[in-house]
C-alpha cells in the first residue's frame, strides 16, 4: 500500500503556545480568521465527528472527518476514509511546538494511505500545500493579533 506525506513549512507565531492552541481550537470562530475550513463543528473527542466546511477546488464542501488525536497543546488531528482504508485513508494533523515561553511554531502534515494516495498527491498535493500554508498565515496573523490586544 503507498503512504505519502504532504507537510507545510513551520510558521513561527509570536504568542505562547497555550495561547495559540486556543485560537486553534475555536472552532465557532474559524470562520473570522481560517481560509480553509471556514466553519468547523466538533466536541474534540477521540472518534467524534468534525463536521467541516472546507475551501477545495472548484469550491466549497462539506465534509465530515473524526478526530484522531487532540493532545492539548500540541497536536489536533482529524482523519477521513475515502471508500475503503485501502483505497484512502488520510489524516491531517495540525502541530504546535513550544519556541520559547513567548513562541511556538505550527505547521500541517497530512498522511495520505491507499492505494489513489499517489493520485491525491500529483493532481491535489500542490493546492493542499496551499490551502494548509494558508492557514498556517492566518493563524498567525490571528493570535498574534489577539495576543497583543490582550497584552495592552
Amino acid at each position: 500500500m503507498s503512504s505519502l506525506s504532504i507537510i507545510t513549512d513551520r510558521i513561527q507565531i509570536d504568542a505562547p503556545i497555550d495561547f495559540v492552541w486556543e485560537v486553534l481550537t475555536d472552532v465557532e470562530k474559524y470562520g473570522e480568521w481560517n481560509p480553509f475550513t471556514s466553519q468547523a463543528r466538533t466536541d474534540f473527542k477521540i472518534g467524534s465527528p468534525a463536521h467541516l466546511l472546507v475551501r477545495m477546488w472548484p469550491g466549497k464542501f462539506r465534509i465530515t472527518e473524526r478526530i484522531c488525536a487532540f493532545e492539548k497543546p500540541r497536536l489536533l488531528a482529524w482523519s477521513r476514509k475515502f471508500g475503503t482504508s485501502w483505497l484512502l485513508f488520510v489524516v491531517r494533523e495540525q502541530r504546535l511546538e513550544p519556541v520559547s515561553d513567548t513562541s511556538c511554531t505550527y505547521h500541517n502534515v497530512d498522511l495520505l494511505n491507499g492505494v489513489l494516495s499517489q493520485f491525491v498527491s500529483l493532481f491535489f498535493g500542490g493546492y493542499i500545500r496551499r490551502g494548509f500554508s494558508d492557514v498556517g498565515t492566518a493563524l498567525k496573523l490571528r493570535a498574534e493579533t489577539l495576543y497583543r490586544e490582550r497584552k495592552n
